[in-house]
């Protein structure tokens, strides 16, 4: 899948019950613009992708749609459209940073963000009853533009509820960093071909990455205003007992 940047199953997961995470059933990823026909055969085949969940802005989705998949639904839920701190996590916004400081300050307050958006919440409340809607054989694609910040807090929230141990959500959420390598070498490059600074490019290149402190703002935010992350999956997320036992059968073996 390699015009699917940041594309992973989270199938095989364990957690810390000794349950696994059915494969070909959770797939994240980032932004699917360029994708050839053999490997939307793929997707819909081999990993039976029935519905594609994009959480980018109305911007991004118009100006880098997703290819169109017969046979998949898509789903559309900006995170970010009522964004309280101007926080963005679009590739063009991260490209117009000019220092590394004021970058690590911008992706802090951007999980911050994730976590007490009203639109924000309200999305991943949607992406959970997309999960729970979903046909129980067939498989979710969720993304945003690199898959990282959007598509890694979606990760980590649907993993807690699976019990998935705190160090495998973590050590799934840097896998980024490899992940996109490649891609975000040509993406400094291409900006440093255009005219950015040197500075520039060492604050795009902080955007690009993930880092544990970020993840972590994001679990001392929940634990600040709502005490623990099953409060917040509950009274924000709503997800009940009941619907948490739905996902653990579902996504569990």
């Amino acid at each position: 899948m390699h015009t699917i940047t940041n594309f992973r199953d989270l199938g095989g997961m364990q957690n810390k019950h000794g349950q696994q995470l059915l494969k070909h059933r959770l797939l994240r990823s980032g932004e699917l613009s360029k994708l050839s026909p053999a490997q939307s055969r793929q997707l819909v085949q081999r990993y039976q992708v029935e519905k594609i969940i994009d959480f980018r802005s109305a911007d991004e989705v118009r100006q880098r749609p997703d290819i169109s998949i017969a046979g998949t639904r898509h789903v559309h839920i900006d995170l970010l459209a009522e964004a309280q701190h101007k926080a963005q996590a679009s590739i063009t916004a991260f490209s117009q940073l000019d220092s590394t400081a004021r970058t690590q300050e911008y992706m802090l307050a951007l999980y911050r963000e994730l976590a007490l958006s009203p639109a924000a919440q309200a999305g991943y409340r949607r992406f959970f009853q997309e999960l729970l809607a979903n046909h129980a054989q067939k498989s979710v694609l969720f993304h945003c533009a690199a898959g990282k910040d959007r598509t890694g807090i979606a990760a980590m929230l649907i993993l807690e509820i699976l019990e998935v141990p705190r160090a495998l959500i973590y050590q799934d959420y840097l896998k980024t960093n490899s992940m996109r390598s490649g891609e975000n070498a040509r993406l400094i490059a291409k900006a440093a071909a255009t005219g950015a600074s040197p500075a520039q490019q060492a604050a795009f290149r902080v955007a690009l990455q993930v880092d544990k402190q970020y993840l972590q703002r994001f679990y001392t935010t929940v634990e600040q205003h709502y005490d623990t992350m099953a409060s917040y999956l509950q009274s924000v997320i709503l997800i009940d007992p009941a619907s948490q036992q739905q996902l653990q059968r579902r996504y569990l073996q």
